[in-house]
């Protein structure tokens, strides 16, 4: 079953979790989940191994990408779970992680101070 924003969350607090952006570097560049790697998604089998060489079968792994529309991640975890990880989808993905007000990175990110009510209906 995919993840929830709040389960990911909770994941991101244990010190054996990694999560994994598996968009393009322009794409991550944009906005991704603040800790996040950005691990573009190649063919399942060279994904698989690229990701045990940098942090071996250990540790539990997230994979995402913008949202729902995206299927990559879903296809990453099935991927590293077809090679033995432990690994679970984030299905909202970065967008929906923002939405949330949860801390994201990127040229997207830029979080923009409210509008004091005194000069919202200003003209």
């Amino acid at each position: 079953m995919p993840m929830t924003k709040e389960a990911v969350k909770d994941r991101m607090e244990d010190g054996n979790t990694v999560l994994l952006n598996v968009v393009s570097e322009a794409d991550y560049a944009r906005l991704h989940i603040k800790g996040s790697e950005n691990f573009p998604k190649g063919s399942d089998d060279d994904f698989a191994r690229a990701v045990e060489k940098k942090y071996g079968k250990a540790r539990f792994f997230i994979t995402y990408c913008a949202g729902p529309t995206c299927a990559a991640g879903a296809k990453a975890a099935q991927a590293l779970r077809d090679n033995g990880f432990r690994a679970d989808h984030y299905p909202g993905g970065s967008r929906e992680w923002s939405q949330a007000g949860y801390p994201t990175e990127g040229t997207d990110a830029k979080v923009r101070a409210p509008v004091p009510a005194v000069y919202a209906n200003a003209n």
